[in-house]
């Protein structure tokens, strides 16, 4: 009997970016859900810094032979440092200390990492690009943000044999602003998986805990510039002077360490228009809370400017909700059911979306709609763990 394929995941994001925590945990949670006869194929490994958000870690402990900390690495020495450096000039290692790590505990495959090592590697890897948003968003970016993330991408294009894209958009992206990813690229479209309790818990609870009114549509992104907050505050004071007045709660993290004065912008947009009333800011609450007022909203609703594949939209996908979603191609690739597309420019656009599902949707949840994205979801589920497993297997 041939040994289980080792596996390493390298966590991504944090508090700063918790889309990127959000997909190693999905790819977790999408292996732990394959047939036990599967699972003996495979050991599953992560490795992060300290700081793992004990709410994620205890999601995916379960399916985990070890989670992997810093600690686990070489100790940062002097003598480390000069070998480190030493191995970078002569043998022409990337990264002596993770690739020591690697070798030391025996992985077969590492995911996502990309290396400009020379030598022959005793693991595989493939390397993944969430999206191209500095290419065309730049004025979101600094011009050193834009020339850091040229070089990585650059690099990872050059040097990785696979490249994992999360949608067709976003390969194609890759091919046209890097070429030689062309023939290197996979698209891996990531699933979310909910946890059963979600569907369990009263969501009129979480309602009432943060003091909400029945009637409210949401918004569940960080305030990130390019996430587009501020066309719906635009829309909302549209809608004002025709006397329609709905509410939309806000969550996530309200900062963009891209442009730090953007909260600001917000809050005073808020208060200039008079919506303080009508939006409601929670700001980072837990995922169960998170996902109690979405199965209560109305519809969600995503207006970013950009995206690479939506968690945001995979979520609302599970519970069967209503979206309202920016006329991006990402989002139409998704293409979520019952959802509506507005122009991402347009308040005016939105702003009738917005009063048509005001008049004509009740607050959730919809038992049926949910039994149904359930089930569909746990197909969905299979097949992106079915997928991944295939790419650790193969290709790298």
């Amino acid at each position: 009997m041939s040994k289980p394929l080792k596996i390493c995941l390298i966590m991504q994001g944090g508090r700063d970016w918790i889309g990127g925590s959000e997909y190693i945990k999905n790819i977790i949670l999408a292996m732990g859900s394959l047939p036990a006869e599967t699972q003996t194929t495979f050991e599953l490994n992560l490795l992060c810094d300290d700081k793992l958000e004990e709410e994620i870690k205890g999601q995916i402990y379960p399916y985990l032979a070890r989670i992997y900390t810093q600690k686990d690495l070489q100790p940062i020495t002097l003598s480390n440092r000069i070998r480190w450096k030493l191995s970078r000039s002569l043998a022409k290692i990337d990264n002596p200390r993770l690739e020591s790590f690697f070798d030391n505990n025996q992985i077969d495959f590492v995911y996502p990492y990309s290396s400009r090592t020379a030598r022959k590697r005793s693991y595989r890897s493939a390397a993944w690009i969430c999206d191209f948003q500095h290419k065309h968003l730049p004025h979101f970016f600094t011009s050193e943000m834009i020339n850091h993330r040229n070089k990585i991408f650059a690099d990872t294009a050059k040097y990785s044999p696979t490249v994992v894209l999360s949608s067709k958009t976003a390969e194609s992206d890759a091919h046209r602003f890097f070429p030689e990813t062309i023939n290197k690229t996979i698209t891996l479209p990531f699933k979310t998986s909910l946890r059963s309790e979600y569907y369990a818990h009263d969501p009129l609870q979480i309602q009432r805990k943060y003091c909400l009114p029945d009637r409210f549509f949401i918004v569940s992104n960080q305030f990130w510039q390019h996430k587009n907050h501020l066309i719906i505050f635009e829309a909302l004071n549209l809608l004002k002077e025709k006397l329609i007045c709905p509410v939309v709660v806000c969550t996530g993290h309200v900062y963009d360490n891209r442009q730090p004065a953007y909260s600001d912008t917000i809050l005073q947009t808020i208060h200039k228009w008079g919506l303080a009333q009508q939006v409601l800011l929670l700001g980072l609450i837990p995922k169960n809370d998170q996902m109690q007022l979405m199965r209560r909203a109305l519809a969600v609703v995503q207006p970013s400017l950009f995206e690479g594949w939506s968690t945001l939209i995979e979520d609302a996908k599970c519970l069967g909700k209503h979206l309202i979603l920016s006329d991006l191609p990402v989002n139409k690739e998704q293409n979520p059911p019952h959802s509506v597309f507005f122009k991402r420019n347009s308040a005016e656009h939105l702003a009738t979306f917005l009063a048509n599902c005001w008049q004509h949707l009740m607050p959730g949840p919809s038992p049926e709609d949910e039994a149904m994205a359930k089930a569909n979801n746990l197909k969905e589920i299979k097949i992106f763990g079915e997928t991944f497993l295939e790419i650790a297997q193969t290709l790298g």
